[in-house]
């Protein structure tokens, strides 16, 4: 499990498309919201996909099916607080036709 907690660890996925996935999220909430750091509206986890009883969809307000280049995650939002929540993503495979 990753967590970023600040715009620096951002730095640190390893995944390019989730990355760039990420950052441009976050400069939307930057623009959107004039926040200067991540520990004002929520952070991100991205779980390894061993750790799939740390995705429990009833605790998310949303899931989706994130698709980006050849990677494939579960993608839910967690809400822990007012105006603070939980970007979760779980790698996941998806079967080729």
């Amino acid at each position: 499990m990753m967590k970023i907690t600040n715009l620096n660890e951002i730095q640190n996925i390893p995944n390019s498309a989730l990355k760039a996935h990420i950052e441009q999220k976050v400069q939307g909430w930057i623009d959107e919201y004039g926040i200067e750091s991540l520990d004002e509206i929520g952070c991100f986890v991205i779980l390894n996909t061993d750790e799939k009883d740390c995705f429990d969809e009833s605790e998310m307000e949303f899931t989706e099916t994130l698709n980006l280049e050849n990677e494939a995650y579960l993608h839910g939002v967690k809400i822990l607080g007012d105006c603070y929540g939980e970007d979760v993503f779980l790698p996941i495979e998806v079967e080729k036709c």
